[in-house]
This record gives structure tokens, sequence and C-alpha cells, in this order.
């Protein structure tokens, strides 16, 4: 059981090839990338200071990742999701298939320290209205639904809590 143990930290350039190694990022590629190139972009994000990525890990491997989002990317301005002062975005929340359960509560438990930390009063989080799992997990992590918006697609349930 001691090597059971779920180290969480900030994710480094070395993560990416194991990302999609380990399975915690897979499916679909992203629109006209790879996701390769998708994690390239998130880690050059994290070294500007718009995003924290965050990895959990045992002695298995990979097991998930959770980003912090402050400054969505250009195009996608909306300060009710993330305004880069004291309203940031949980984003990317990913489990790789037959991780323990507590990986992705570990994961929200961090983020929200984080959070706290660096002085983002709200948390939003965005789900795809067809993941009815993921919509209620949002509810009992204390989420409370305050938007719907189309994609292309699909539609998007966004919800937010208080950090404190």
């Amino acid at each position: 059981m001691a090597d059971r143990k779920i180290f969480i930290r900030f994710a480094q350039a070395s993560d990416l090839e194991r990302l999609v190694k380990d399975g915690v990022v897979g499916g679909p590629p992203p629109n006209k990338e790879t996701w390769n190139q998708r994690i390239v972009k998130w880690l050059s994000e994290q070294r500007a200071g718009r995003r924290v990525i965050l990895i959990a890990e045992d002695a298995s491997g990979l097991l998930g990742m959770v980003a912090l989002v402050f400054r969505l990317p250009l195009g996608y301005d909306d300060p009710e999701a993330a305004n880069g002062m004291d309203v940031a975005m949980m984003e990317n929340l990913r489990t790789r298939p037959g991780a323990p359960p507590e990986v992705g509560n570990e994961l929200v438990t961090e983020v929200q320290r984080l959070a706290l930390k660096r002085n983002v009063k709200t948390l939003t989080f965005c789900i795809p209205m067809t993941n009815a799992r993921g919509l209620q997990q949002a509810r009992r992590w204390g989420f409370e639904e305050f938007r719907i918006m189309p994609e292309p697609g699909k539609m998007l349930a966004f919800f937010r809590k208080s950090v404190d």
C-alpha cells in the first residue's frame, strides 16, 4: 500500500510524452493539432504564467492532470470564466483509465488550494452537457451552474464556486 501514495506536482517538459503514453491524455486529438502539439501549448502557457498544470502520479506512472487557467488564450476573452486576477478556470481534469477513483478528488482539492494561494476568489469549470456523470461530480465538489453556452457540435455548462 505504501507504493499507492499519490504525489501531486507541477507539470514539466518531461511529462509531454508520458501524458499521452500513460493514457492521461487521449481520445480524438484537438482540432487541427496532435496531442503533443496541444500539450506544448499548455506548457508554454504555464511558462508565461497564464496557467498552472498539476500532475498526479504514483509508482505506476502518471495518473491524472488538471490545469488552473488564470487568463484564457487569445481569442477567448471571457472574464466571467478567467480574468487574470480573481477569477480562474479549472480545466483539463483528466485521469488515466484504471486510475484510483480518489485521483480526481485529490487534483480538485489541490487546484482549489493553489487558487486560494494565488488570491483567486472564484473558480470556474466547464463541462459538456452530454457528460451527466461530470455534471453530477461538479455539483458534488460544490460548483453551481451559472451559464450554458453553445460550442460547435455541443452545449457547455459553466460552473463556478467561491474559493475560501
